[in-house]
Formats: C-alpha cells, structure tokens, sequence
C-alpha cells in the first residue's frame, strides 16, 4: 500500500539556500558603482511616493544627503521620502522583498538591491520616520555569514520602536553601511576615486542622474549634497545636480539637428560647412514601438577627441598601470523611469561606422525589465533599441561631413567597416604596455586572453627564461590546460629539495599546469567541479586580486625563495579545509606579470 504525503517544497528555505540566494543575488552585481546606484534609486523612489502619496497636501523642500568616507569604507545616505511602511519593514529587508511593483513611476521592483546593500557590509543601521512608526536598528556582520566565515544568522537589532502617527513633513530615511566588501581593484573601487568621479558616477550610473528632467520636463525636485573623506583622510563636499550629466554641459557650440535640416535646402555645401565646422549637433525626441514610447537624446561630437578633452579638464579618468582611461566616453546608454542603467549596448551594422565613436545617444525605454544587477537588457528589447540608433545615426549621416574634423570616413560597405575595426583594434594594441624582454617576440601584455598567458609562457619557456617545463600534452578538450614534465637542475631550487634530485642532480616529476589571464577565475572551476584541486600542480596566469580569493576565505601569500619548487612561481594560495576542496592544502602560482617585472628590474 503506497504512503501518500504532501511535501512543502516551498515552504520556508533552509540556511544553506538563504545563503545561496542572497550570494546569487550579490554576485549579479558586477559593477563598482553598483552600491551607490541602489541607495540612491531607493532614495528618490522614497521621495517620488511621498509626492504621489502626501505631496499636494504636505509640501516639503526634499534633499538627499550623501557621505562617503574612504578609510571606514563607508556610506551614509539620507533621504526626506515617505520612510519605510511598519506594515511590511521585515519583508522589505528579505530578499526579494518589494512593494514597489504595484506602483507606477517607481523605478525599483525586483526587491534585491535592498538586500546587496544589507549582505555587502558589515554593518547597516537604519533609521526611519513613516507616518506610522519611527524605528531604528542595525543588521551585523551580514557579509561575514553570506560569505561562511560565521554562523549566526544576521537579524535585525531593534534600538528604537516607536509605533504613533506622525505628521508627514517629518518622515525620513537614514542609513549608514559600514566595512563595506572590498571586491574591485583599487582604480575602480568607489572609495579610492576622487570627488569629481563620484560626482560624474552619481549624475551617469545613478537615479540622481535624472532622465525625465531631460525628456519630458519633470524635473526632480530635490537637493543633493555629497560630503567625501578620501583615502588620505582629505574632506570635500559638492553640490551634485538631480539631472544627467549631458555632453553638451562641456560644448559651447551646438546645432539642433532639425532646425538646420529646414535651413539646410537653401544653403550650398560652402554655407554648410560654415555653419557646422567644428559644432556638435544634437537632436531629441521619442518614437513608438510595439506600444511603448522610447525617448532618445543623440549628440554626434565633431572630433572624437571630445572625450578625451572633457575627461581631462573635469578630472574624469583613471590610472591603470600607469595609462589613463578617460571615463567620460561615446556609445548608446540605457535608461529606464528616469534613471540610467550603466547599461551599454554595442552600435548596429551601418555604413560609415567609423563614426560611431563620436555619438552619444541615450535610450530610455520604461518598460524595459533588466535582469538582477542591471547588466543586460532582454534579446528582442535590445534589437529595437539598435534599430532606433540606427535611423538616428542615418539621419545625422548626410551633415557629419560638414561639422566633423576627424578624418572623413567614407566607404559604406562591410569589408569599410571591417577594415576600420581592424584598424581600430591594432591602435588599442599598439596603446597596451610593453613587456620589455628583447629575447621574447610577446611585445604586449595580454589583453585579457587566456590563449595571451599560454602563449607568453611558452615564450618564456623558449627563450629558456622559464626553466624545467617540458609539454607533453595540451588542447581545449583535456580536462586540464597543460600535461607536461618538470624536470629541473637543483641548483635552480631551495636546498629544501635537493633530496628529490636523481645521482645526475635532476628533479623531474609529471606535471599539470592550469592556465587563467587571471588566476582568481580558478574559483568558479572548482566551485562547478570542472576542475579538480588536488589534481593541479601549478596555476599559470597573467595576474591576480588577493581580494576575490580572500572574499571565498582563500589566503595568498608571496612564496619565499626556500618555497619555491616551480621554478619562477611566486605566490602560494591556501585553501581552508571548510571549503570542500580536501584537506587543508597550498597551491603554487606564477603570476607572469610579476615575474616579467622582477625580470626587468633586475636587468
């Protein structure tokens, strides 16, 4: 006789699953702005339902207030919005917790950035005043436990509980997120860039940067201050305006592209040129498509040198390895309900493409539903938004000519166009470093490509730089990157191994070498058990962040001479034995720009 039962399989999740949402939830962010983007967006949604909800009858002067102190890794942020409803604060603080998607003209939905912000710190208090209640507490070592290193559930602190009816004109949000996760390289990350980068991310990448005032007329109403202690402990505050930071706040010199298009029949190609040489054109508007309006704002730059001049006079660049990337740059954004995405979408196919790097168009589609973390945007919804820069670029195509003082760019066929991507592509090259060994034919360093770290090692292998490692075996479809033997004079290694040489003084042993551009990118291998730990000997990658090994609870240590087995390995990665990988162990690393510097130094 069978047994018939009903099992809860949705019923409430266990630890293990809570953890593994909310870290799925935290790894779909993947840019450094990303904290500041949901703060800012849960800000003005607060203050856009308080005018919805209180507005006509009780007008206030709305401000949002921003500090960002680098050394505690912190910010603070407060808002003059509608507070957070006692009816559902618990719920709003879990994953996936919303009461967004039932209002209209709200930008957040999903209910996730709420938690990112909560589980990418240490400590987030809050402090808020609705028309029902004013509390105040703290959640604690939330990234501690998302990321295994303790036990204990992180809960919410309760400091003050006040349950009353309070006027409207005194509701408010404040919160303060402390030890915030360090997961990005210091020339990205937030806290190590300058206030004027702040500003530029705030007003491009964040709901301050507001689109409707742009399209439709609706300005935000509201005061943003921003206070910043840097690195060094140096304070500066910046008043940030509630608008988009639009090429044409740095260009004196514009023409509207369809009040010139109605002037342009009378004029000869002479009075044309007069007329546009040198000048930025920008058109606006919007266009229906499958029911939905899309506005757009295009401006085409005479010179692609633009960017580059406004990054540099407003400070908008960064240093990595020691060249500059301007950060103020052309292409085709994505915004949605007024706020910019961060999202970049890439030209379509056209004729004369050399042109593209001189137009800046922004989209803004409200009823685009972007995934967690606002990386892409849905297939069919980013084909549309391609077609509509495409008519826009068409459109400006016929005038280009007129006010452009780049060279002109003039075919119209694909093999053009191919041509100038090639070109395109050696100038980026030719802009990467150089590695600097004249007995090596690998000029650059690797642009990012596995297939650069295999091929550099095998240089250095050749040109007997790199000693000991002799290929049996490699190719894509083995399991592992490199099959080999490591067969090595003593006196090229620590006295601690000499016990392992033969009556000729050799060591030789088989050999596993896995390759990776960066050695971090190991972690997902092992996680998804494509790769298997105790089966590697030697990991061989371009570089390597200490800090995305440390978030998984992995150390890495600089290998001291007596170490060194590998010949010219110089880290080690220790592995916990919690992190299911085995025993306890170590993994040696050869970090090849580092080798290559060391190299050269010693030269």
């Amino acid at each position: 006789m069978e047994n018939m039962k009903e099992i809860d399989f949705l019923g409430q999740p266990s630890v293990a699953r809570l953890r593994k949402e909310i870290v799925n939830i935290c790894n779909s962010y993947s840019h450094p702005w990303d904290i500041l983007a949901e703060l800012c967006q849960n800000s003005v949604d607060a203050i856009l339902l308080y005018n919805q909800r209180f507005g006509d009858m009780h007008k206030k002067d709305h401000y949002i207030e921003i500090h960002i102190n680098s050394r505690e890794r912190s910010i603070y942020i407060k808002d003059t919005g509608i507070g957070f409803s006692l009816e559902k604060f618990a719920e709003l603080l879990a994953p996936n917790g919303t009461d967004k998607d039932v209002i209209p003209n709200l930008i957040g939905e999903k209910g996730v950035g709420l938690t990112y912000t909560i589980f990418i710190s240490n400590e987030y208090i809050i402090n808020t005043k609705s028309v029902n209640a004013y509390i105040k507490g703290r959640i604690k070592n939330a990234s501690l436990w998302k990321n295994g290193k303790i036990n204990d559930l992180p809960c919410f602190e309760v400091i003050t509980w006040k349950e009353d009816n309070f006027n409207p004109e005194e509701t408010y949000t404040e919160i303060s997120i402390k030890d915030v996760e360090k997961i990005y390289p210091d020339e990205e990350d937030i806290f190590y860039q300058t206030v004027d980068i702040l500003v530029y991310l705030l007003r491009t990448k964040t709901a301050i940067g507001w689109l409707k005032g742009i399209f439709e007329s609706r300005n935000l109403d509201v005061k943003v201050k921003l206070k910043f202690s840097d690195i060094n402990g140096k304070e500066f505050s910046a008043e940030v305006p509630t608008k988009y930071m639009l090429p044409q706040e740095f260009v004196s010199n514009t023409v509207e592209l369809g009040k010139f298009k109605s002037e342009a029949a009378s004029l000869d190609d002479r009075q044309k040129a007069k007329k546009l040489q040198g000048k930025a054109i920008v058109k606006q508007g919007s266009e229906m498509r499958s029911g939905r309006k899309i506005n757009f704002y295009a401006f085409f730059a005479p010179s692609r040198n633009l960017w580059k001049d406004i990054s540099e006079k407003n400070k908008l660049f960064i240093n990595i390895n020691g060249e500059k990337k301007y950060l103020y740059q052309g292409g085709i954004y994505v915004g949605i309900k007024g706020m910019p995405t961060g999202v970049v979408i890439e030209p379509p196919v056209t004729g004369y493409a050399g042109y593209w790097p001189n137009f800046y168009i922004i989209l803004e589609d409200d009823s685009i539903t972007m995934d967690v973390g606002r990386k892409s945007i849905p297939g069919r919804t980013k084909g549309i938004l391609k077609e509509i820069a495409k008519n826009i670029f068409q459109e400006f195509i016929p005038f280009i000519k007129y006010t452009t003082v780049d060279p002109a760019v003039t075919a119209g066929t694909l093999a053009t166009i191919q041509q100038y991507e090639k070109h395109k592509e050696f100038e980026n090259l030719r802009k990467l470093p150089d590695i600097g060994i004249d007995k090596i034919n690998y000029l650059k360093h690797p642009d990012g490509q596995e297939a650069g770290v295999v091929a550099l090692f095998h240089e250095l292998v050749v040109s007997g730089l790199l000693k000991g490692y002799y290929t049996l075996k490699m190719g894509y479809k083995q399991t592992y990157d490199l099959w080999g033997i490591y067969r090595i004079k003593k006196e090229y290694v620590d006295n601690n191994f000499h016990h392992l040489a033969n009556e000729y003084g050799i060591i030789e042993t088989p050999i596993i070498i896995e390759f990776k551009y960066r050695a971090e990118d190991i972690l997902d291998d092992f996680e998804k058990n494509i790769k298997y730990f105790t089966d590697i000997d030697l990991i061989v990658c371009w570089d390597l962040d200490e800090t995305k090994f440390t978030k998984q609870g992995v150390k890495v240590e600089p290998l001291t001479k007596k170490d060194v087995f590998f010949y010219g390995s110089n880290y080690k990665l220790i592995w916990p034995g919690a992190y299911n990988l085995g025993t306890a162990s170590e993994k040696p690393v050869l970090a090849l720009r580092k080798f290559i510097q060391d190299y050269v130094t010693n030269q």
